[in-house]
């Protein structure tokens, strides 16, 4: 089965030591640890109907990993990335 970003993914969650949430979504295409993957990546995917980059990292504009909503996150690169934590 091709895995589609705009469709919903399980609601199963769990948080991981860094602070992130993790989805149950096994047909993803870059899920991880037997299932798993970053809700606020496939919060963009959805976005943007699209599976992101390996390069493309979404950061949290409040700082808030726990918030995953899409007006609090953007698409950038890793050197934007760090430049947003300055």
């Amino acid at each position: 089965m091709r895995y589609n970003p705009i469709t919903f993914w399980d609601k199963r969650k769990k948080v991981v030591r860094d602070g992130y949430f993790l989805v149950w979504v096994p047909e993803h295409p870059k899920c991880f640890g037997g299932g798993w993957y970053y809700e606020h990546r496939l919060v963009m995917e959805k976005k943007y109907c699209r599976i992101l980059k390996d390069w493309e990292t979404v950061h949290h504009i409040n700082g808030d990993k726990e918030c995953n909503e899409e007006y609090n996150l953007f698409v950038c690169t890793r050197a934007q990335h760090m430049k947003a934590h300055k």
